[in-house]
């Protein structure tokens, strides 16, 4: 009698998240990057939902890692190198926001924050 093909799989987010930390792989990395696909084959994914992927950064942030989407690709980094970055908060901009809670900041003075500098790379 022929046997029938495996049942296929997709693995749960908890899953996800320790495929994706296996392939982070060693201890002193604190970044990477990734493509989308490369999460759709590590995941056995056609498409990669927001929620399923909530999911994913909850399990990942349990581990001590951050998952996000940077516009064309998507970034992991532990949550530990973060808490050496440089600190901003929102009294550098006081004056500011006192402005826009009156209504009376000119936000149109600053659009061009707003485009990429192309000079950067």
């Amino acid at each position: 009698m022929a046997q029938r093909p495996a049942r296929p799989y997709q693995p749960d987010a908890m899953e996800c998240a320790i495929l994706l930390l296996l392939l982070v792989g060693p201890e002193e990395r604190t970044r990477a990057r990734l493509a989308e696909i490369t999460l759709k084959r590590l995941w056995n994914r056609r498409r990669l939902r927001d929620e399923f992927l909530r999911d994913v950064q909850d399990w990942l942030f349990r581990a001590g890692w951050a998952l996000f989407y940077a516009g064309t690709t998507f970034g992991i980094v532990k949550t530990k190198a973060v808490e050496g970055w440089p600190r901003v908060t929102s009294k550098e901009l006081g004056n500011e926001l006192e402005k826009v809670a009156r209504g009376q900041f000119d936000f149109s003075r600053h659009y061009d924050l707003l485009f990429a500098d192309e000079t950067e790379e």
